[in-house]
């Protein structure tokens, strides 16, 4: 079955802090929540850890990305650029051209509004029906899908949430 991680990137300094929206950076706050939230998950014995991610190029999205990679072992990380103003069609296109096949877990990370319209297309939910906040991370599992199978066969089918993780309650606990 192929598992697909959606994750929106960290709490970040402001547009006014970085000199730019495209140049912000994840906050040390956010840091440490995105790392909370990556070792709680990595914890739990039914997690399914990531294979490959590939995020947004955007510092905060990168900075999030390398995190998690760091937090499930070295996980192969790749940034795409189109994905800082792409939407939820981008992100599915930048996935299933950037993995192979043999690759059944992977990850997205990136940012609103793309991240919510992708959970939901991927779901077969309706548009705005997910708002996901900054840190919080879903796992889509495509049961139709085998392992092995093309990251294509995603287009033509919808999955389930296995897992949603708010990142403020793991931070809080």
């Amino acid at each position: 079955m192929k598992r697909f991680y959606i994750v929106r990137h960290g709490a970040a300094q402001s547009a006014f802090e970085a000199g730019s929206d495209v140049a912000r950076q994840l906050t040390r706050s956010g840091e440490e929540e995105v790392r909370r939230v990556a070792e709680w998950l990595a914890a739990r014995p039914d997690t399914v850890s990531p294979e490959r991610i590939v995020a947004s190029a955007a510092p905060r999205a990168r900075q999030t990305a390398e995190i998690l990679a760091e937090e499930f072992g070295g996980v192969a990380l790749s940034t795409v650029g189109e994905l800082y103003a792409g939407g939820a069609n981008d992100y599915l296109d930048a996935a299933v051209r950037s993995l192979p096949d043999e690759v059944d877990c992977a990850m997205v990370v990136g940012h609103n509004p793309a991240v919510s319209e992708l959970l939901a297309a991927l779901t077969g939910a309706m548009a705005g029906e997910y708002l996901m906040r900054k840190g919080d991370m879903a796992c889509v599992a495509f049961g139709e899908v085998p392992d092995g199978a093309s990251w294509e066969e995603l287009y033509a089918t919808t999955g389930h949430i296995e897992r949603y993780v708010v990142a403020a309650s793991v931070c809080d606990s």
